[in-house]
């Protein structure tokens, strides 16, 4: 694998992602890097066991390291996992795009390839005018596949024009630069078919590559993963049909991103449409830049619905790729995330009240560089991405109030 030299002169060398099962007799995925580097997500049964970063100068020591990871690895499937069973629930899945991402041929050619029989996949081209959506798209021809158009910009105009559209009772969405797992879908729609409690899924993700220092740090500053145990979370403590273990209840929770993200979360449709769908003054696109999908997360669980976090549905994610990438996409985050709290406090009395007994615990979560949030940030990780991140929460609140207005106004014009 090629030395990449990054600005300044410093060389990298990507590292490699993988996913391997401890029953598979190919151990060739399983070669590192030129420094002997290799990131893997290893399963045993069908279920993900450990994310192992291996260490290792062959494609041998790597698998004695991996099979020493999951055997000391106490994660088990839940009572409810059943290993390639067969899901019924038919679902819908919906991509929004600009088509500016030339990688939406990779993300659409993974869901089309997906195991899981009853599927439809509903492409919004947010940027209708520029053609690039159909451009990028030409040639493709499978019934499971619409493209429609939202005109209005921004990522929570596009994914309620695709709610809008869907035809099946469960939705699932995923990003234009994500490669979902094969049995994805199949795995959403597992646990729907398990519990008709479930309102809300939400699933693992990890990187496609580690090709530059910036796309380490971004997995440095916490990434997507959210673990390898399959839990759930409900306001009264219900359990669910599968035997998932309560979800972990940190400092700021429940208005933090404990959930789940955007790029792998699927709805039961009836109740996303009910509570509105995606609130508009949050999402790429608006001042807010981001929050949506927490927005919508927190939506279910302060509902009294139940949420279930499953890592065997998979998703690859391709993380920015360059410097100015992460410390942009780290301020967006902070934005977004003070937005989605800012919202919360608006929306009722005790709510607020929530908010308020929270906000010690968020703040130290934030700048304790011992908290769950910063300790896995390496001497090496770029102080201004941090800093970006801060300035983000602070600004968050007045731009979510200026989205606000901006959706009014706009809802006064037409």
């Amino acid at each position: 694998m090629a030395t990449l030299t990054e600005p300044g002169g410093d060389a990298f060398v990507p590292i490699r992602c993988r996913t391997w099962a401890v029953e598979s007799v190919d151990t060739e995925v399983l070669r590192p890097n030129a420094e002997g580097r290799l990131l893997v997500l290893a399963t045993a049964d069908g279920w993900p066991r450990a994310v192992v970063d291996v260490r290792a100068g062959s494609a041998e020591q790597a698998e004695e390291l991996v099979r020493a990871a999951v055997t000391a690895s106490t994660v088990r499937p839940p009572s409810g996992f059943v290993a390639g069973g067969a899901a019924r629930t038919p679902v819908s899945v919906v991509v929004c795009t600009l088509g500016r991402e030339p990688r939406l041929v990779d993300t659409v050619a993974a869901l089309l390839g997906q195991t899981h029989a009853e599927l439809e996949l509903v492409v919004v081209d947010n940027d209708p005018a520029s053609g690039r959506v159909p451009a990028l798209l030409a040639g493709l021809d499978d019934p499971r596949l619409r493209v429609i158009d939202e005109p209005r910009r921004g990522l929570s105009a596009a994914r309620n024009a695709g709610l809008a559209a869907v035809r099946h009772q469960v939705v699932a969405f995923t990003d234009d630069d994500a490669v979902p797992a094969a049995d994805w879908v199949a795995a959403l729609a597992s646990v729907f078919d398990a519990d008709p409690a479930v309102e809300c899924v939400t699933g693992l993700v990890l990187p496609t590559e580690v090709a530059t220092r910036a796309q380490l740090f971004f997995e440095e500053a916490g990434g997507f993963d959210k673990g390898l145990s399959a839990v759930h979370w409900h306001r009264d403590g219900a359990g669910t049909l599968l035997g998932t273990a309560p979800g972990l209840e940190g400092l700021a929770f429940p208005f933090d991103g404990g959930f789940g993200s955007g790029n792998n979360m699927a709805f039961r449709v009836a109740g996303l449409r009910a509570r509105g769908g995606f609130d508009e003054a949050l999402g790429a696109g608006s001042p807010t830049r981001g929050g949506e999908d927490l927005d919508a997360f927190q939506s279910v669980y302060l509902a009294g619905g139940t949420l279930v976090y499953w890592p065997a549905a998979l998703v690859r994610h391709h993380h920015r790729s360059d410097h100015d990438g992460l410390v942009d996409q780290l301020h967006g985050y902070g934005v977004g995330m003070a937005a989605v709290v800012t919202k919360r406090f608006f929306s009722s009395p005790a709510t607020a009240a929530g908010v308020l007994r929270r906000l010690p615990g968020g703040l130290r979560l934030l700048l304790d560089a011992r908290s769950a949030k910063n300790e896995g940030k390496s001497a090496q990780f770029p102080a201004d991405a941090t800093r970006a991140e801060r300035r983000g929460y602070l600004i968050g609140p007045a731009a979510y109030l200026r989205a606000r207005r901006g959706l009014r106004r706009a809802g006064a014009a037409r």
